[in-house]
Protein backbone atom coordinates (compact mmCIF):
# COMPACT_ATOMS: atom_id res chain seq x y z
CA UNK A 1 0.00 0.00 0.00
CA UNK A 2 2.68 1.98 0.86
CA UNK A 3 4.55 1.65 -2.41
CA UNK A 4 1.70 2.66 -4.29
CA UNK A 5 1.17 5.67 -2.24
CA UNK A 6 4.97 6.93 -2.65
CA UNK A 7 5.62 9.82 -4.26
CA UNK A 8 9.74 10.49 -3.67
CA UNK A 9 11.61 9.35 -0.85
CA UNK A 10 14.34 10.81 1.81
CA UNK A 11 17.35 9.36 1.63
CA UNK A 12 19.89 10.10 4.44
CA UNK A 13 17.99 13.31 5.19
CA UNK A 14 17.56 13.87 1.65
CA UNK A 15 14.41 14.40 -0.68
CA UNK A 16 15.00 12.57 -4.36
CA UNK A 17 13.31 10.88 -6.55
CA UNK A 18 11.89 7.06 -6.48
CA UNK A 19 14.07 6.09 -9.77
CA UNK A 20 17.48 7.24 -7.59
CA UNK A 21 19.20 3.86 -6.88
CA UNK A 22 19.81 3.93 -2.77
CA UNK A 23 22.92 2.88 -1.15
CA UNK A 24 22.96 0.14 1.25
CA UNK A 25 22.85 1.22 4.73
CA UNK A 26 20.91 4.59 4.10
CA UNK A 27 18.64 5.86 6.32
CA UNK A 28 15.25 5.87 4.31
CA UNK A 29 11.53 7.42 4.78
CA UNK A 30 9.00 7.18 2.32
CA UNK A 31 7.11 10.57 1.10
CA UNK A 32 3.24 10.35 0.32
CA UNK A 33 1.07 13.17 -0.17
CA UNK A 34 -0.03 13.04 3.36
CA UNK A 35 3.67 14.01 4.04
CA UNK A 36 3.85 18.30 4.30
CA UNK A 37 7.22 16.74 2.10
CA UNK A 38 5.36 14.97 -0.15
CA UNK A 39 2.78 17.12 -0.76
CA UNK A 40 5.41 19.97 -1.70
CA UNK A 41 6.58 17.43 -4.01
CA UNK A 42 3.37 16.75 -5.75
CA UNK A 43 2.61 20.72 -5.78
CA UNK A 44 6.55 20.85 -7.06
CA UNK A 45 5.56 18.59 -10.00
CA UNK A 46 2.23 20.19 -10.57
CA UNK A 47 3.86 23.40 -11.17
CA UNK A 48 7.22 22.56 -13.46
CA UNK A 49 5.52 19.51 -15.37
CA UNK A 50 1.74 20.69 -15.60
CA UNK A 51 1.36 24.20 -15.09
CA UNK A 52 4.85 25.16 -17.25
CA UNK A 53 3.37 22.98 -20.48
CA UNK A 54 0.05 24.16 -19.68
CA UNK A 55 1.03 27.97 -20.10
CA UNK A 56 3.51 27.10 -23.37
CA UNK A 57 0.53 25.32 -25.15
CA UNK A 58 -1.91 27.91 -24.37
CA UNK A 59 0.68 30.86 -25.09
CA UNK A 60 3.17 29.57 -27.52
CA UNK A 61 6.18 31.16 -27.37
CA UNK A 62 6.07 31.37 -23.80
CA UNK A 63 9.53 31.45 -21.99
CA UNK A 64 9.91 29.57 -18.58
CA UNK A 65 11.83 31.06 -15.82
CA UNK A 66 11.29 29.22 -12.48
CA UNK A 67 8.62 28.04 -10.56
CA UNK A 68 9.25 27.03 -7.57
CA UNK A 69 6.44 25.87 -4.42
CA UNK A 70 5.46 28.66 -1.80
CA UNK A 71 3.33 27.56 1.57
CA UNK A 72 0.41 26.87 0.09
CA UNK A 73 1.09 26.41 -3.33
CA UNK A 74 3.22 27.16 -6.73
CA UNK A 75 3.42 29.38 -9.14
CA UNK A 76 5.90 29.92 -12.61
CA UNK A 77 7.26 33.10 -14.04
CA UNK A 78 6.66 32.89 -17.61
CA UNK A 79 7.92 35.57 -21.03
CA UNK A 80 4.93 35.56 -22.84
CA UNK A 81 4.40 38.23 -25.71
CA UNK A 82 0.25 37.76 -25.29
CA UNK A 83 -0.29 39.28 -21.68
CA UNK A 84 -1.45 36.66 -19.23
CA UNK A 85 -4.51 37.81 -17.31
CA UNK A 86 -7.04 36.39 -14.86
CA UNK A 87 -9.79 35.58 -17.09
CA UNK A 88 -6.66 33.09 -18.99
CA UNK A 89 -6.43 31.07 -15.42
CA UNK A 90 -10.08 28.91 -16.63
CA UNK A 91 -8.35 27.92 -20.07
CA UNK A 92 -4.95 27.28 -18.38
CA UNK A 93 -6.76 25.37 -15.88
CA UNK A 94 -8.38 23.22 -18.34
CA UNK A 95 -5.35 22.16 -20.18
CA UNK A 96 -4.14 21.35 -17.21
CA UNK A 97 -6.79 18.93 -16.59
CA UNK A 98 -6.23 17.54 -20.38
CA UNK A 99 -2.30 17.35 -19.42
CA UNK A 100 -3.08 15.20 -16.25
CA UNK A 101 -6.09 12.93 -18.23
CA UNK A 102 -2.45 11.98 -20.33
CA UNK A 103 -1.55 9.84 -17.32
CA UNK A 104 2.22 10.61 -18.27
CA UNK A 105 5.22 9.30 -16.47
CA UNK A 106 7.77 11.52 -15.16
CA UNK A 107 11.66 10.67 -16.23
CA UNK A 108 14.19 11.82 -14.60
CA UNK A 109 17.42 12.05 -16.78
CA UNK A 110 20.95 13.46 -15.47
CA UNK A 111 22.07 15.80 -18.01
CA UNK A 112 25.52 16.84 -18.91
CA UNK A 113 26.16 20.48 -18.62
CA UNK A 114 26.96 21.12 -22.45
CA UNK A 115 23.81 19.09 -24.02
CA UNK A 116 21.59 20.54 -20.92
CA UNK A 117 22.63 23.93 -22.51
CA UNK A 118 22.01 22.66 -25.78
CA UNK A 119 18.86 21.14 -24.94
CA UNK A 120 17.64 24.77 -24.20
CA UNK A 121 19.28 26.86 -26.52
CA UNK A 122 17.97 24.42 -29.13
CA UNK A 123 14.03 25.24 -27.94
CA UNK A 124 14.95 29.43 -27.28
CA UNK A 125 14.50 29.09 -23.46
CA UNK A 126 17.13 31.36 -22.52
CA UNK A 127 16.42 31.53 -19.01
CA UNK A 128 17.37 27.85 -18.69
CA UNK A 129 20.28 28.68 -20.60
CA UNK A 130 20.87 31.42 -17.96
CA UNK A 131 20.20 29.25 -15.26
CA UNK A 132 22.89 26.39 -16.33
CA UNK A 133 25.90 28.87 -17.52
CA UNK A 134 25.38 30.43 -13.76
CA UNK A 135 25.78 27.02 -12.34
CA UNK A 136 29.56 26.59 -13.02
CA UNK A 137 30.44 24.22 -10.71
CA UNK A 138 28.06 21.50 -11.90
CA UNK A 139 28.85 18.69 -14.46
CA UNK A 140 25.32 17.52 -14.62
CA UNK A 141 21.96 18.95 -14.39
CA UNK A 142 18.38 16.69 -13.70
CA UNK A 143 16.11 17.38 -17.00
CA UNK A 144 12.62 16.00 -16.17
CA UNK A 145 10.80 14.64 -19.19
CA UNK A 146 7.11 14.06 -19.47
CA UNK A 147 5.87 10.70 -21.17
CA UNK A 148 5.95 11.25 -24.92
CA UNK A 149 5.02 14.58 -25.24
CA UNK A 150 7.92 16.18 -26.28
CA UNK A 151 7.99 18.78 -22.73
CA UNK A 152 11.44 18.69 -20.75
CA UNK A 153 11.85 21.33 -17.86
CA UNK A 154 15.26 22.03 -15.63
CA UNK A 155 14.34 21.17 -11.68
CA UNK A 156 16.22 20.91 -8.74
CA UNK A 157 13.39 17.31 -8.26
CA UNK A 158 12.17 15.74 -6.79
CA UNK A 159 9.01 14.85 -9.15
CA UNK A 160 6.75 12.54 -8.87
CA UNK A 161 6.82 9.49 -11.08
CA UNK A 162 3.53 9.55 -12.81
CA UNK A 163 0.66 12.48 -13.10
CA UNK A 164 -1.60 9.66 -11.90
CA UNK A 165 -0.50 10.75 -8.03
CA UNK A 166 -2.43 14.00 -8.76
CA UNK A 167 -5.60 14.08 -8.08
CA UNK A 168 -8.10 15.89 -10.02
CA UNK A 169 -9.07 18.34 -7.78
CA UNK A 170 -5.14 18.99 -6.31
CA UNK A 171 -5.34 22.69 -7.69
CA UNK A 172 -7.14 26.17 -8.16
CA UNK A 173 -5.45 28.80 -9.91
CA UNK A 174 -6.26 32.09 -8.30
CA UNK A 175 -3.79 35.00 -9.23
CA UNK A 176 -1.53 36.73 -12.22
CA UNK A 177 1.04 38.29 -10.80
CA UNK A 178 4.37 40.43 -12.37
CA UNK A 179 7.82 39.65 -10.94
CA UNK A 180 11.25 41.11 -12.48
CA UNK A 181 13.52 38.22 -13.44
CA UNK A 182 15.67 37.67 -10.47
CA UNK A 183 14.46 40.28 -8.54
CA UNK A 184 16.30 42.97 -10.68
CA UNK A 185 13.90 46.15 -11.62
CA UNK A 186 16.56 46.37 -14.94
CA UNK A 187 15.38 42.98 -15.96
CA UNK A 188 12.31 41.84 -17.83
CA UNK A 189 8.87 41.81 -16.19
CA UNK A 190 7.66 38.34 -16.05
CA UNK A 191 3.85 37.14 -15.46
Amino acid sequence: KLCKKAVAVEVNGVEQDLCIPIVDGSLVRVLTTQDPEGLDVMRHTLTAQVLARAIQEEFPGSKLAIGPTIENGFYYDVESSTPISIDDLPKIEARMHKILGEHSSINRVATPRDEAIQTFADRDEHYKVEILEGAADQESFPLYHQGDSGFVDLCRGPHLPTLNLIPKDAFKLTKVAGAYWRGDANNKMLT
